[in-house]
């Protein structure tokens, strides 16, 4: 059955910071198709710095303050507003909206609900993943930005492969191909000579992503041949940092690692790099390992969550395992000294970043909402 107006669609999300999965949001929802859907989006914590940015691009953004999940108060609030502007499809994200946005559903009686997961072990408590299974009765699926991620929600929630589709994040590829001709610019503003090796990590500087592990190779990788000429550019910020500088401080050569905070100009750092190194313990799917890949750089990442899915061993970068420390120092070696397969796999990267564009992950988002109301409402035709 196609509907006669566009289909309404409610994203709920428990705040807007400036975060991955929040920057993604005002990156791709201005983007859908007007003419077939309607969108709007609901926070239930606070706004948050990139409200105005998404309501400036034509998306109304309203926040319904939870004190606790299950507030009465504000889960009659969200319901109301669902019934009252006839939502045909809610959209949440992460456990804490996942939830709440579920019962209002529910209580709206939303045709068609999805929840979305956006890393491997959401579930902090056994009485989560309860909660969670108990409301899948009312959900058409759970999106994960992984197979990875996929078969943890399979495996958590006891949901069959059809239920549990996957949408791979995707990023502005135009804005980080464009970088690439600033290379020599912003390698000249901060000093790095023609034959300098630069490593970098843009990430949160939280416990795992582990930068730690990145600079403790880096240490080794200092103390052979070639060593001096090698630098490592840390950007990103998070409660870690100061750890981490002491980490720096103690290195053979502390001036080569640099600290460069939060940035919102981290293309041209991915740009003027040789070799993103991404060493984390956990991932969904990173935006920053293709968001170097779509700007050039040759790229290490270690076996977590989707990034052998992104980056092909040997093919498009190199795939290590987590928290081995002498095999990132390995690879961090190989690739410092062979520029020949720096550009290779560089070459490489860009073209698989293609795969996951914004536009790719719009057009199977439209596509996913319109079969989804398709099926949910044929009964009832």
């Amino acid at each position: 059955m196609k509907p006669d107006r566009p289909l309404r669609v409610l994203r709920v999300i428990t705040w807007l910071p400036v975060g991955g999965i929040e920057r993604r949001l005002v990156a791709t929802l201005p983007r859908f198709d007007r003419e077939r859907f309607e969108l709007s989006l609901v926070c239930i914590r606070e706004r948050g710095a990139l409200a105005d940015e998404l309501e400036a691009a034509g998306i109304r953004v309203d926040c319904i303050p939870f004190r606790k999940r299950w507030d009465p108060r504000a889960l009659r609030q969200l319901t109301d507003l669902m019934r009252e502007r006839r939502i045909d499809i809610v959209h949440s994200h992460m456990y804490r909206s996942n939830v709440p946005a579920t019962a209002a559903a529910r209580r709206a009686r939303t045709p068609v609900v999805w929840a979305q997961v956006h890393n491997v072990g959401t579930w902090e408590t056994r009485r989560q993943v309860w909660i969670d299974r108990w409301l899948c009765r009312w959900r058409t699926g759970v999106i994960a930005v992984s197979e990875k991620v996929r078969r943890d929600v399979m495996a958590t929630l006891n949901l069959p492969p059809e239920r549990v589709p996957v949408v791979y994040n995707g990023v502005d590829l135009a804005r980080f191909a464009a970088a690439r001709p600033r290379r020599p610019a912003v390698r000249a503003r901060e000093q790095v000579g023609e034959h300098d090796v630069v490593f970098l990590f843009a990430a949160r500087l939280v416990e795992q992503k582990r930068a730690t592990d990145l600079l403790t190779a880096f240490a080794d990788l200092q103390q052979q041949p070639g060593g001096e000429r090698l630098r490592a550019w840390i950007v990103g910020d998070g409660p870690l940092r100061e750890q981490l500088e002491r980490q720096a401080e103690a290195l053979p050569q502390p001036a080569a690692v640099r600290f460069f905070g939060r940035r919102t100009d981290v293309e041209d750092f991915y740009a003027a790099a040789d070799i993103f190194v991404l060493p984390s313990t956990r991932e969904g799917f990173s935006n920053a390992l293709v968001e170097a890949m779509a700007t050039g750089a040759a790229v290490i990442a270690t076996d977590v969550g989707g990034n052998a899915e992104a980056v092909r061993d040997g093919q498009d970068g190199l795939i290590v395992p987590p928290l081995r420390v002498d095999a990132l120092r390995d690879a961090m070696a190989r690739l410092a000294g062979d520029a020949a397969l720096r550009r290779r796999l560089a070459d490489a990267a860009a073209a698989r970043a293609r795969r996951f564009s914004l536009e790719a992950m719009v057009t199977q988002l439209e596509e996913l909402y319109a079969e989804s109301y398709r099926r949910a409402v044929a009964p009832h035709a």
